[in-house]
């Protein structure tokens, strides 16, 4: 990589649609509904509650998504929640798409010792941190997910890392204004974070990079 400089770096990388194919959290709610049935009970009647503030309050914000994850959940033992998840992690490890592309350019940053990778994913960081317990970059960046806790009789989302979220955890670790060197994403909820980059990249549905201007 031509990108050399002598002082550090902070480069953000999103995960779901940029670093592989799939969205791990909305894999991660099919695949507890369909071996929860049971809970469509719950879930069926709040769809609309949950559709109305997707609507009003918009697609990055937390409490209809937790509600939705909270109506999945509620009831169940704890421990087949625990168990469940593990069957999911299994599945997704062996069904995950990467981007070899975009894991390369990840990669070359991580090379860099004057680089610090920044992972900021909307999915519960303790589902990425069990998908990709063995990879190259797991203990190499710096990891910040949405926070997924139990309460009220299920699973909740406590914190939610999407949109102007992202701005606000890498802020408070790394002060205002906030600079990072570059920044790569597959979504335009991401604008904010890459408003905030030198380069910005876009990861589209192949994982084929292209710089934003």
């Amino acid at each position: 990589m031509s990108e050399n400089q002598s002082q550090q770096r902070n480069v953000f990388f999103d995960l779901d649609g940029t670093l592989h194919q799939q969205d791990l959290f909305g894999c991660f709610l099919r695949y507890m509904i369909r071996r929860l049935p049971a809970n469509l009970v719950i879930l069926i009647p709040l769809l609309p509650i949950i559709l109305l503030g997707l609507l009003i309050k918009g697609r990055n914000s937390r409490w209809p998504m937790s509600l939705m994850l909270w109506a999945i959940t509620a009831g169940q033992n704890e421990a087949r929640l625990k168990w469940l998840e593990q069957q999911f992690i299994q599945n997704f490890r062996q069904d995950v798409v990467p981007f070899p592309v975009v894991q390369g350019r990840l990669a070359e940053y991580l090379n860099d010792e004057n680089t610090q990778v920044w992972l900021l994913t909307g999915s519960p960081q303790r589902l990425v941190e069990a998908a990709y317990a063995d990879s190259f970059f797991l203990e190499k960046v710096i990891l910040i997910g949405s926070q997924m806790t139990s309460r009220y009789g299920g699973w909740v989302i406590d914190m939610r890392c999407l949109g102007k979220q992202k701005v606000i955890e890498l802020e408070q670790r790394l002060g205002k204004p906030l600079s990072l060197y570059s920044g790569y994403s597959d979504s335009i909820q991401d604008d904010p974070v890459l408003a905030c980059c030198q380069h910005r990249w876009r990861v589209d549905e192949q994982g084929n990079l292209k710089e934003l201007e």
